[in-house]
């Protein structure tokens, strides 16, 4: 009875948690929740190996290197499931608190790897508990710490109240009770029979937080960090839309002025300011608009994609930026606007980058299934926390002057989005940048 319930916690949680990673990707919430529903699946899998598979191919007179095998793997998974949940749920909650750092989450890890190395599981069926909880409790303790620091966040609705609260409970009362058997055996016995409450816990957690994905909880999780983030950048843009409308009254002011003395030859200067700060205000004002935006709206046409590049690129001839173009003429269904636009952000970045002389690198590259076009900078680079955070709403890694918001790569992404392709950056400081588009299908035979 209790193996039929694991191998039932095994075959629905390992493809819902797979389906939650192919298709929110995006969410960091939903794919460490994913990552914990995969590895509450696994322990069905080492129990149906332990209990069923392994006595099995004993019993048939299987040679010494497939029971050796399976009894390597069978120890494998037993470590993964006693260990990484206590890791995947602190790392859950640091995400649900709006700490993410690439750092943090690795160093979290060491502790965790290394219980493959302080066990005895590989040749005998002994766990070594101890190790585990001696990182494991403080993990959890952290976890709860933080899922109270974020209670406190959410506004006094008492829906959302008893919402996350019941996503808390979800987790930490199976964690709980990995907790006391894992206790089990050195301060006090229980039943055999207790065990079969980890499969029912671990499926009414499902349940309850289909449930909850239902109604958007984690969606809203997500948000909240963004959120905060938007009142900051707003902020930032309502002071920058200030001083960019004071300087437009200015220049209006002084062309008057230079008018009513008859010095026309100053009017001309003015009025090429006033017309820049204009652009510049009217760029904001776009931008700002994709945010309120939950999909693009796109027309797609077959399109020249190398006549677009070029057109991009002459709008940067005056800076000292060089450019070494490897591409030819390919026909994709885009929207040339949107397309333009995605273009412009990603070179703007490049030379801001540079801020100097250098090289963008532009490469087209043809494959059976996608177009891919590579743009490869010698900027100055970032570190992968800043890769991480690229794509966020209103985080720059620009200089600030007075017109940079870290909108440009978000709304490279929702362009990417709204064709159906990807974008993708790697980088290393002090040694530049490639943003790669990646666009689906073949290249349109005829414009």
């Amino acid at each position: 009875m209790i193996v039929a319930f694991f191998l039932l916690l095994f075959f629905v949680m390992t493809p819902m948690s797979l389906y939650l990673l192919a298709k929110h990707g995006e969410n960091r919430l939903l794919v460490w929740g994913a990552l914990l529903l995969f590895t509450a699946g696994l322990s069905g899998l080492q129990v149906g190996l332990e209990k069923i598979i392994l006595p099995h191919i004993t019993s048939l007179g299987a040679g010494d290197t497939a029971v050796t095998v399976l009894s390597v793997l069978t120890a494998f998974l037993n470590i993964i499931v006693h260990s990484f949940p206590y890791y995947l749920i602190l790392v859950f909650f640091i995400h649900f608190a709006g700490y993410p750092k690439t750092v943090v989450t690795v160093l979290l890890l060491v502790p965790v790897l290394l219980a493959f190395v302080f066990t005895d599981a590989y040749t005998t069926s002994w766990m070594n508990y101890s190790y585990i909880l001696s990182w494991g409790i403080p993990y959890m303790l952290a976890s709860i710490i933080l899922f109270v620091k974020g209670m406190l966040k959410i506004e006094k609705e008492k829906v959302k109240k008893l919402q996350y609260f019941g996503l808390g409970m979800i987790i930490f009362i199976p964690e709980a009770f990995l907790l006391i058997l894992q206790l089990e055996g050195s301060y006090f016995q229980s039943p055999v029979e207790l065990l079969i409450l980890i499969p029912i816990l671990c499926l009414f957690s499902l349940l309850a937080g289909l449930i909850l994905y239902g109604y958007n909880v984690f969606t809203r999780f997500q948000s909240t960090a963004v959120l905060t983030k938007m009142q900051l950048g707003t902020s930032l843009m309502q002071h920058a839309f200030k001083n960019a409308i004071s300087k437009n009254k200015l220049y209006a002011l002084t062309i008057k002025r230079s008018l009513e003395t008859k010095q026309y030859e100053e009017v001309d200067d003015h009025l090429n300011s006033l017309l820049r700060s204009n652009d510049h205000l009217m760029d904001m004002v776009s931008k700002l608009s994709y945010l309120t935006r939950r999909r693009l709206n796109v027309e797609l046409e077959p399109t020249d994609i190398a006549l677009v590049l070029e057109e991009v690129i002459d709008e940067f001839v005056h800076t000292p930026v060089s450019f070494e173009k490897q591409f030819s003429s390919v026909k994709l269904a885009v929207d040339r606007t949107l397309m333009t636009e995605c273009f412009s952000n990603i070179i703007s970045n490049a030379v801001e980058a540079i801020d100097g002389q250098g090289q963008i690198t532009i490469i087209m590259e043809k494959t059976k299934r996608h177009v891919k076009i590579h743009f490869t900078d010698t900027g100055r680079g970032m570190d992968k926390e800043q890769i991480n955070n690229l794509f966020e709403p209103f985080y720059s890694t620009k200089h600030k002057s007075g017109y940079n918001f870290g909108l440009g790569m978000f709304h490279v992404k929702k362009i990417m989005n709204a064709h159906r392709g990807k974008v993708k950056v790697t980088s290393q400081p002090g040694r530049g940048t490639t943003v790669t588009l990646m666009y689906p299908g073949r290249e349109k035979e005829s414009l």
